[in-house]
C-alpha cells in the first residue's frame, strides 16, 4: 500500500500453514457442508435451531478470507512493481477454473447416467441444461439468468473470478488513502452503500440476493478482507492480544447466532477474528494445516458427495424400513463421506493438477510486464528532463 502511511513497529507474522487461518478455512468450508445437508436430515436442521439456516455467513467469510489472504501474499508485490495484473489473474483462475471443469463432467456425467438408469434428480431445476454453459465458464453470477444449478457453491468462484481482476486496481487505490483504519472505513461505507442498493433496487439485503447477482455481495466482502489485510500489514498486535481478540470474536459470534439473524455484528465479528488470527503465535497444527489443504476441495465437491449419498439414502429407505436412529446415523455418516472425497480430489486431481501447470504458467508469464516496467522507467526518466 502507501509508503506514506502508518508503518508497524514491528514486522507482520508472514501467513503459514498450520496456523489459525488454516483452521478458520476448515471449519468455515465444513459448516458450509452442514448447511447444505441440513435438509437432508430424517429432521430438517433448520427446523431445529435457525442458526443452521445462516450458513451464508461461512461463505461470506470465505469471501473476505480470500480478499484478505490475496491481499497478504501479494499486495506487497504490486506496491513494488513485481507483479503483472495479467499474469496474476491468470494465475488465479489457473487456481480454480479445471479443478471447477472436472466436476461439472462429473455432474453431467452423473446426471446421464441417472437418467439412462430410468432416475430423476430430486431437483430437477439445478440440472437445466441450458444454464450448463454459464457454469462451465463461471459466469453465472454475472447478471444472468436463471437459477445457479449443477455445483451451486461455485457461484463464489464466479464471483471471485471478477475479484481477482479488481484486486490490483483496488489495492492502488486504496493505498493512496495513507490511513489504514481510513481505508477500512472507506470500504465499510462502500459495503453498506452497496447493501442499501440491493435493497432498494432486489426488496433484499446483499447477503439474501440470488445468486445470479452474487457480485453485489462478493465484490464489497472481497474488498473488506483486502482493506483488513493492509491493517494486519500496518498495525501489528501482539500474539496474546490476538487470542484474546480472536477468543472474543468467537464467542460473540456464537451467542449472536443462537440468540437470532444478527448478519452486519456477526460479519464484523468474523472479520475481526482474520485480523486476529494475523497476529497469533499458534502454528504447527498438523490437523489444520490438512484441514486448509482440504477446505477448496471441499467446498467445490460436497455437492456432488451430497447428490449421490442422499440419492441412495432415498433408495434404501424404499426398500428397507429403518428405525429413526439408522435414518440420524445414515445422513451423519455423510460428513466423513464428504471429507474422504475431498481427501481423495485434492490428492489425486487438484494437487497433480496444480503441480503439472504452475512451472507451464510461470514459463508463460515469465516476462509479462517487463516492457511496461522499461517503458515506465523511461517515462519517470523523461519528467525529471529539465
Amino acid at each position: 500500500m502507501s509508503d506514506t502511511g502508518a508503518r508497524p513497529q514491528k514486522a507482520a507474522r508472514p501467513l503459514s500453514r498450520g496456523g489459525p487461518l488454516d483452521a478458520l478455512r476448515f471449519f468455515a468450508a465444513f459448516f458450509i457442508v452442514v448447511y447444505h445437508y441440513a435438509e437432508q436430515a430424517p429432521v430438517s436442521l433448520f427446523s431445529i435451531h435457525l442458526a443452521f439456516g445462516r450458513g451464508y455467513l461461512a461463505t461470506d467469510f470465505f469471501l473476505m478470507l480470500s480478499g484478505y489472504v490475496l491481499g497478504r501474499a501479494y499486495g506487497p508485490r504490486f506496491t513494488a512493481g513485481q507483479m503483472h495484473d495479467g499474469a496474476f489473474l491468470l494465475k488465479r483462475v489457473a487456481r480454480v477454473w479445471p479443478a471447477h471443469l472436472i466436476m461439472i463432467a462429473a455432474f453431467v456425467a452423473l446426471v446421464l447416467a441417472t437418467t439412462a438408469l430410468g432416475m430423476q434428480p430430486r431437483n430437477p431445476q439445478w440440472y437445466q441444461w441450458d444454464q450448463l454453459p454459464a457454469q462451465v465458464f463461471l459466469i453465472q453470477t454475472w447478471g444472468f439468468q436463471g437459477p445457479s444449478g449443477w455445483n451451486m457453491p461455485t457461484w463464489t468462484l464466479s464471483a471471485l473470478l471478477v475479484c481477482y481482476a479488481l484486486f490490483p486496481t483496488i489495492w492502488r487505490v486504496f493505498g493512496k488513502i495513507r490511513s489504514p483504519w481510513m481505508a477500512l472505513l472507506a470500504g465499510f461505507v462502500i459495503f453498506v452503500a452497496v447493501d442499501a442498493f440491493a435493497r432498494a433496487v432486489f426488496g433484499l439485503p446483499s447477503f439474501h440476493l440470488h445468486l445470479r447477482n452474487g457480485l453485489y455481495r462478493a465484490i464489497p466482502l472481497f474488498l473488506m478482507g483486502v482493506l483488513i489485510a493492509r491493517l494486519a500489514r500496518e498495525v501489528v498486535i501482539g500474539p496474546k492480544l490476538a487470542d484474546a481478540l480472536a477468543a472474543f470474536a468467537v464467542v460473540g459470534f456464537v451467542v449472536l447466532n443462537v440468540i437470532g439473524e444478527f448478519a452486519y455484528p456477526s460479519l464484523a465479528l468474523l472479520g475481526l477474528l482474520i485480523f486476529a488470527a494475523s497476529g497469533s503465535a499458534q502454528t504447527g497444527w498438523t490437523w489444520a494445516k490438512t484441514g486448509g489443504r482440504l477446505s477448496f476441495s471441499l467446498y467445490l465437491t460436497n455437492q456432488f458427495v451430497g447428490a449421490i449419498w442422499f440419492a441412495l439414502q432415498r433408495q434404501l429407505d424404499q426398500k428397507v424400513e429403518l428405525h429413526e436412529a439408522a435414518h440420524w446415523a445414515i445422513w451423519a455418516m455423510a460428513f466423513p463421506a464428504a471429507l474422504v472425497f475431498a481427501w481423495v480430489f485434492e490428492r489425486l486431481v487438484d494437487a497433480p493438477l496444480q503441480d503439472w501447470l504452475k512451472p507451464r504458467l510461470e514459463s508463460l508469464t515469465a516476462n509479462w510486464g517487463k516492457k511496461g516496467e522499461r517503458n515506465r522507467g523511461a517515462q519517470a526518466m523523461v519528467t525529471t528532463l529539465p
